[in-house]
């Protein structure tokens, strides 16, 4: 295995800036060691880790890393037992730096740790890493060869599937509205919709939206009209303007119309 020197100076070779690069080399860390560990059937990758792997997009890059949980307890006892059973991988050691914190947004629960990772030579990367727990058995999970840099192979483990991603992000679109502060998630809706399958995304957001007695939102006529005011908000939309965000480099309009457009065909 590369020392992490040598990676991280790879990953910049490729594109990644140094910060960029160090936290995608603490990502593949992690997930090399939760398939090596044995640990691969009791968690599933979310969030920007998936976006970037199944897009290949350096500028989907993401800084932090989020999971669930599945079949195994969110005390803070077992996710140091869990931190300790990555210790798997020759050479590198991966331990909890700071207190285990509490998170409360929206209707989430969850904790968040940050991992410091090292290798022989004391070179260290870190992350941010947010654990939930998977509740939804009704949404399987799929299985994902996530591409390590590390030695350039491949970590199979469970992942979000493209409907649930889109559906958890228009669910926090539908709940904050304009105050919304995930402007990516535009972009990252924007690139799933060539791909989601509607049937599935249907009973998605049936069990995420239209049962859940916090949400508004009782149809995809409701989705749609909410979806709609959100996106004539001036403010909203200069929002999405900034390069960071836009990481598809798309026109915002282009982007927010064909999601509406997308929306309405679901239904």
């Amino acid at each position: 295995m590369a020392s992490f020197a040598e990676r991280i100076a790879a990953l910049e070779a490729e594109g990644y800036a140094n910060a960029t690069a160090m936290a995608r080399l603490a990502h593949d860390v992690v997930l090399k060691a939760l398939e090596t560990c044995g640990l691969r059937d009791n968690v599933t990758i979310k969030g920007g880790v998936v976006m970037s792997n199944m897009t290949g997009d350096i500028r989907r890059a993401t800084m932090d890393m989020d999971v669930d949980f599945m079949r195994y307890g969110l005390t803070d006892e077992n996710i140091d037992e869990w931190i300790g059973r990555l210790n798997c991988l020759e050479g590198v050691s991966i331990f909890r730096s700071g207190e285990i914190i509490e998170l409360r947004q929206q209707n989430y629960r969850g904790r968040r740790v940050y991992l410091s990772i090292s290798d022989r030579a004391g070179v260290t990367v870190m992350t941010k890493l947010d654990i939930g727990v998977h509740v939804h058995d009704e949404m399987p999970q799929r299985e994902m060869p996530f591409q390590i840099s590390l030695d350039e192979s491949a970590a199979l483990l469970h992942a979000n599937t493209k409907e649930q991603i889109f559906a958890e992000k228009l669910k926090s679109l539908l709940k904050l509205g304009t105050r919304s502060n995930r402007p990516k998630d535009i972009f990252d809706m924007f690139y799933l919709i060539d791909y989601v399958d509607r049937k599935v995304l249907r009973r998605f957001l049936t069990l995420l939206v239209f049962e859940d007695a916090d949400m508004r939102e009782r149809n995809f006529g409701d989705v749609c009209s909410r979806v709609s005011r959100i996106f004539n908000s001036v403010t909203y939309m200069r929002r999405l303007s900034a390069r960071k965000t836009n990481w598809l480099q798309v026109d915002p309009r282009r982007a927010t119309s064909a999601i509406l457009r997308f929306l309405e065909s679901v239904q």
